[in-house]
């Protein structure tokens, strides 16, 4: 029994390890895609597009990682909502890394036009919202912290406002001067992309209040 516990201590220790990789690479790879953005490097997009293959790849690991465990140890209670949160976790982090990879093939596509006129603020300050989220998800995550967990919803509010924004202000520009009709859309598919990164900013949370609570809720 205590041969299998320790196992068991060990799988899920390096299942968390590399959850934590995945979380730090997620934050990086938004974060890289507004400096894309802001730089128009066309060799940082495309690194960070090629990047993504790795994030697919250590989310297939720690995806294979908990199904052997479960099949192999049989854990139940709170070690089996572990290695279930985790999964799902790490399926959330995968997706939200293609939003990134999105972004900068989105920034690929925009001429060098200023972008101020078309909502360049707003979606930095809906980036910053993002990687806030992530980041107190994260804490949530690391802490067993369910009530920090519950607070990273609330955030979102208040990217789907700065989205709200945004749309009119792109909008009215393109209707102003069609020369801004191409980055425009661009940067409304960008925005899209921040706004789905926050929920499933969000889904994290859900995932960490299900794994230290019990509990299924919805939090957006």
């Amino acid at each position: 029994m205590l041969e299998s516990r320790h196992t068991l201590d060990v799988k899920k220790h390096q299942i968390e390890t590399d959850l934590d990789a995945l979380f730090a690479e997620v934050g990086a790879a938004i974060e890289g895609a507004m400096q894309c953005l802001t730089s128009r490097s066309a060799s940082g997009c495309g690194d960070l597009i090629r990047h993504d293959a790795q994030l697919n790849e250590r989310r297939r690991r720690i995806e294979r990682a908990c199904l052997v465990l479960i099949v192999l140890q049989q854990p139940v209670a709170h070690d089996l909502r572990d290695i279930i949160a985790d999964m799902r976790m790490a399926a959330e982090l995968e997706r939200m890394g293609d939003y990134a990879r999105d972004i900068a093939v989105s920034v690929g596509e925009l001429d060098a036009a200023d972008l101020r006129p078309v909502g360049l603020a707003d979606v930095l300050a809906m980036a910053g919202i993002c990687q806030r989220m992530l980041a107190e998800a994260a804490r949530a995550h690391h802490g067993k912290d369910a009530a920090l967990a519950r607070q990273v919803g609330a955030a979102d509010d208040e990217l789907d406002a700065r989205l709200k924004g945004l749309v009119g202000t792109v909008l009215e520009a393109m209707r102003g001067d069609p020369a801004l009709v191409s980055n425009g859309s661009r940067m409304l598919w960008i925005a899209h992309n921040l706004e789905r990164y926050g929920d499933r900013c969000t889904n994290i949370a859900e995932q960490v209040v299900f794994r230290v609570a019990g509990e299924v809720v919805e939090l957006d």
